[in-house]
């Protein structure tokens, strides 16, 4: 009888996780353009298509102004924010840098945080795999 049990220990035994996938070098650039208002938000949709790195970088901001941006997944309401970051005028550029850790379909939002005087042009480069 217990060698019967040892025989079914092996089996009950929690089993390997498979190994994560290796995050690649993104290849893809997206360069969206847009003017935003007022206490507006924008957002600018984009698809990872495997696991890997990704910066966005928002730049050409006219009238220099400070302006947020955040990385978000898209849902059935929108964007659901998962990082952001506010630039203070007088910067040349703002990057958000991390690794998306699964494919599938992403957002950027640009916002105003009452900060923007008037109407502000931008260039949002998103670069992922």
């Amino acid at each position: 009888m217990i060698l019967g049990l040892a025989l079914l220990a092996p089996a009950c035994s929690d089993p390997v996780a498979p190994p994560a996938p290796t995050p690649v070098t993104p290849t893809i650039t997206e360069t969206f353009n847009g003017t935003l208002g007022l206490l507006g938000t924008n957002i600018h949709l984009f698809s990872v298509q495997q696991v890997g790195g990704l910066t966005i970088t928002i730049s050409d901001i006219n009238p220099d102004s400070t302006l947020s941006f955040a990385i978000g997944a898209q849902s059935l309401v929108g964007c659901t924010v998962l990082q952001q970051l506010t630039r203070a005028p007088g910067g040349a550029t703002a990057q958000l840098v991390g690794t998306i850790t699964a494919p599938g379909n992403f957002c950027v939002q640009v916002f105003d945080s009452n900060n923007i005087p008037e109407p502000v042009t931008y260039t949002l480069t998103v670069l992922h795999s």
